[in-house]
């Protein structure tokens, strides 16, 4: 396997602490993001200072999580079994693109935050706190893959136009036969010319 599945305390509180700084954004945007119900109150106690925010957020993730601690195993081995019946098919169609695979890919198992993030080179984070997002889980994953495997090649791109590239992969590759219920984003600029210039198949 090239997606390694994993989860720990730290990486929650690494992320919940890193939405901190964007908590506002996502409220104001209407943005989908799942958080502890405890999340909005203590932000709101502790809006201009960050340390006390992290102390009082310790203190009540440590409960829930020790709870909820064989939840993760059972949503973790899910997940990796559902990833494992596709991962060979999924990178043998990128590679016809020439693309760079790294050897191995970390996942880290998340309750919160967004579906998906991607962090260059290697890091995904899935949100696994729901029925939908453990059905929709191969798609979030193949969705954030494409993000790290196109990166350099997309840097001049803007947001929208990136988003529309990494949709066309799951419509104009044989990606579409893995993932057919591959939803295409309403933001997304969606040119597949430009997607043509960007990635030529290998040997073509």
């Amino acid at each position: 396997m090239k997606l390694y599945f994993l989860y720990s305390k730290n990486k929650e509180m690494e992320k919940l602490l890193d939405i901190y700084d964007e908590y506002q954004w996502f409220i104001d945007n209407d943005f989908p993001i799942v958080l502890p119900e405890f999340y909005a109150e203590i932000y709101m106690r502790n809006k201009n200072n960050k340390k006390l925010f992290a102390k009082e957020l310790k203190a009540k993730l440590n409960k829930i999580y020790n709870k909820n601690k064989n939840k993760y195993q059972l949503r973790k081995k899910k997940i990796k079994n559902n990833w494992q019946k596709i991962e060979r098919e999924f990178f043998n169609v990128v590679q016809s693109f020439n693309l760079k695979i790294k050897n191995r890919y970390i996942c880290y198992i998340s309750f919160y935050g967004p579906s998906g993030q991607f962090k260059y080179p290697n890091i995904i984070n899935l949100r696994v706190s729901n029925v939908k997002d453990i059905a929709e889980a191969n798609v979030t994953i193949a969705h954030e893959l494409i993000h790290l495997l196109i990166y350099n090649k997309v840097k001049k791109l803007n947001y929208q136009q990136t988003e529309g590239m990494v949709d066309l992969f799951f419509t104009d590759t044989k990606l579409k036969n893995i993932l057919s219920t591959y939803k295409l984003q309403n933001m997304a600029v969606h040119n597949k010319k430009l997607f043509r210039e960007y990635f030529v198949i290998q040997g073509n």
